[in-house]
């Protein structure tokens, strides 16, 4: 493949800001380690069936890029990504890893950041953004304001979380937000919001109807189809509004 060079190089770029390149194939794995060890790909590549089915395409090879949520925000060929598309996408974004060279005081919250320890790296930026020393304080900014990029993704995952219902999602979401900033104010706050979800019956309904539909699911196809339509919207009508209570409703459609 003539693209594979572009994408080592795209990878290089973007991959600490946040840009993943995962490359899909339905080839056997021997094949797959082969044709990696030859290319020196730099890059992941999982095996899997009916993706331009699933994203939409014109054939091999296509593309997608998918923004945190999993929504498609462009598809075409892979030789016809560019540098600016990927940088306009990633502007917004938090790095995985802070690469940029800092002053010696704020090595620490660097340090702390790419351990994935955020509240640690909010609180060693906290003692240099009144810094005197003009270089010192600019880069307490700039990974302030990097932190604050990682908050921001982080609210936005559970904000699309309590829209949809899915509690169960929001839950583990806060949960591992408030282990990323132990120690500071939103650690806290995330903390706590997750110990009131957990405890809600709304949190509990949604567990109970996942549990109920997935012990469904294995037997629905061996069902007489008016029973499974029954079973399912069953479900449906005890838990709306839970995404297992959704689900049962649309597949109980094709009954």
């Amino acid at each position: 493949m003539k693209g594979v060079p572009h994408l080592i190089e795209l990878n290089n770029k973007f991959r600490e800001r946040g840009f993943e390149i995962v490359a899909v194939s339905d080839e056997d794995a021997g094949t797959i380690e082969k044709f990696v060890k030859d290319k020196s790909i730099n890059y992941g590549i999982i095996k899997a069936s009916n993706v331009i089915k699933t994203y939409g395409g014109k054939g091999y090879p296509s593309a997608w890029v998918l923004d945190v949520d999993g929504k498609v925000i462009w598809k075409g060929h892979p030789a016809n990504l560019t540098d600016a598309m990927v940088e306009d996408w990633v502007k917004d974004l938090a790095p995985a890893k802070i690469t940029k060279e800092v002053s010696k005081a704020l090595r620490n919250a660097v340090e702390a950041y790419n351990k994935g320890e955020f509240g640690k790296a909010e609180t060693e930026v906290d003692k240099h953004l009144g810094s005197d020393d003009p270089a010192v304080k600019a880069d307490a900014e700039f990974v302030d304001g990097v932190i604050e990029k990682r908050r921001a993704v982080g609210e936005a995952k559970a904000a699309k979380a309590r829209e949809s219902g899915d509690l169960p999602k929001l839950a583990t979401l806060l949960e591992a937000e408030a282990k990323a900033f132990d120690g500071s104010e939103h650690g806290k706050k995330c903390a706590e919001e997750a110990k009131t979800v957990k405890a809600s019956k709304e949190y509990k309904d949604c567990l109970k109807a996942q549990s109920e539909l997935d012990k469904l699911k294995p037997k629905i196809n061996d069902m007489k189809a008016d029973k499974a339509k029954r079973a399912l919207e069953k479900i449906a009508k005890d838990f709306p509004g839970t995404p297992a209570g959704k689900e049962a409703a649309e597949l109980a459609k094709d009954f």
